[in-house]
């Protein structure tokens, strides 16, 4: 017969079960409800792509050449590929190029400066059925005042956001606008703000680091990329380093990046480092002028202070050996004198009266 003490044990085991069998149970029965209260809406996938025209392939983007105070017309295609309807919104803006190098048009809120307040778009506001597409026409006029060269600009469509304002996100889809007014070009790259930031090595065996910073800028008035080039050595051209930094895609009129190589070189006092830039022609463009390369250069101070320690260390060390050995050759010089003149001593002192005569 089990004991009493068992019984409890039993019991309290049978209890323990029971109770977490109700707590699966009540969190399944409470899961469910909330996994439908929470179902995610259903997404919406969208494009928005250059009208299809009888002449042309597919576009991936809009290429104008217009004069100043002209006009040119075509249209956007916008594309629900949903499996409901949804209602998106249209807006034109400046082409900017983001910081991680890519096209980029102004986010919603910032107001455009130049072509993409040319752009006027028949409608705003589009609301397309399931697997429906929509064309879009466009109006772009180019004002008689316009700097010559290329503006670029891009309309995008992102889903309206109706009016709530919890909503603080917006996805677009947008295409690219290249236009070029015409007028004389002038490509123009530039090297700017050009730094060095020399970092000791404190191993004197090993070289140091030079963190050289320049930004890029187009001076001109048409889109460049660039490939580059940087050469760093010490005094007189001694102890060369070479990069060849990442090259750039595209950077903007009257726009500029930012670029920072490190290199591994020795200090040698001076530092002095240059780059050079090697203009490239980007993607479909045409440019029927010549390119204007550029370049820069700076000089900083590069200090050896490990090897400097080294150095007044070993030049310590000489020293110090060098003076031992002379105060060592002085007392060595001052023995065999004392000797000596104590040897003489002794030879006179034991000279006998008839050996002085016998001499004499």
């Amino acid at each position: 017969m089990p004991s009493k003490s068992a019984a409890i044990s039993h019991r309290t085991t049978f209890t323990a079960l029971f109770a977490v069998l109700l707590m699966l149970v009540a969190t399944t029965l409470y899961a469910l409800p909330a996994a439908a209260d929470g179902e995610a809406a259903p997404s919406t996938v969208w494009s928005l792509t250059p009208a299809s025209q009888e002449d042309e392939d597919d576009r991936v983007s809009f290429r104008f050449d217009v004069p100043p105070g002209e006009s040119v017309e075509d249209a956007v295609e916008l594309t629900n590929f949903s499996a409901q309807e949804a209602t998106f919104t249209l807006e034109a803006a400046d082409g900017i190029v983001s910081d991680a190098g890519v096209f980029d048009i102004l986010p919603p809120g910032q107001e455009n400066e130049a072509a993409g307040q040319w752009i006027e778009l028949d409608q705003q506001e589009v609301t397309i059925p399931a697997d429906e597409t929509v064309t879009v026409p466009f109006t772009l006029t180019v004002p008689e005042n316009a700097t010559p060269g290329d503006q670029p600009a891009g309309i995008a469509a992102a889903v309206s956001t109706g009016d709530s304002e919890d909503v603080s996100m917006v996805s677009r889809v947008g295409t690219r606008i290249h236009l070029r007014v015409d007028g004389d070009i002038m490509p123009t790259l530039a090297v700017n703000d050009m730094n060095i930031d020399y970092e000791q090595n404190w191993n004197p065996f090993a070289p140091g680091t030079a963190t050289v910073t320049y930004t890029v800028a187009n001076e001109g008035n048409v889109r460049l990329g660039a490939e580059q080039a940087l050469h760093s050595a010490g005094p007189f051209g001694i102890v060369e380093a070479d990069e060849q930094p990442e090259s750039i895609r595209e950077v903007l009129p009257d726009d500029q990046t930012q670029v920072q190589v490190e290199q591994d070189v020795w200090p040698l006092f001076a530092l002095n480092s240059t780059v050079e830039l090697d203009p490239q022609i980007v993607g479909e463009d045409e440019i029927d002028a010549e390119l204007t390369a550029g370049s820069g250069e700076t000089t900083a101070a590069a200090i050896p202070i490990p090897q400097l320690i080294i150095m007044l260390i070993l030049v310590v060390l000489i020293w110090w050996l060098v003076s031992r050995k002379k105060r060592n050759q002085k007392k060595f010089d001052a023995a065999v004198a004392a000797a000596a003149a104590e040897r003489t001593g002794e030879t006179n002192h034991d000279e006998t009266p008839a050996e002085f005569d016998a001499r004499e």
